[in-house]
């Protein structure tokens, strides 16, 4: 029999979507960026951080460049 080894998984959360400088012109939404996993690349096993719409964009633009890659 083959041994089972145990599976890597990965969760990302996005919530708490705020509004930051509301009411002047330069105002943006920035989201909750939450991660939590038991891979080893991750050094870390949670992380949090806040992120702004448009660097999702960028992503989103990359992941789409690279999707042979990804």
């Amino acid at each position: 029999p083959f041994p089972v080894l145990p599976q890597e998984l990965t969760t990302v959360r996005v919530q708490d979507p705020r509004v930051q400088n509301e009411g002047s012109w330069n105002s943006y939404v920035d989201y909750k960026i939450f991660l939590h996993t038991n891979s080893k690349a991750f050094t870390a096993k949670t992380s949090c951080v806040r992120r702004r719409y448009r660097e999702f964009v960028w992503l989103r633009r990359q992941l789409q460049k690279n999707a042979g890659l990804v």
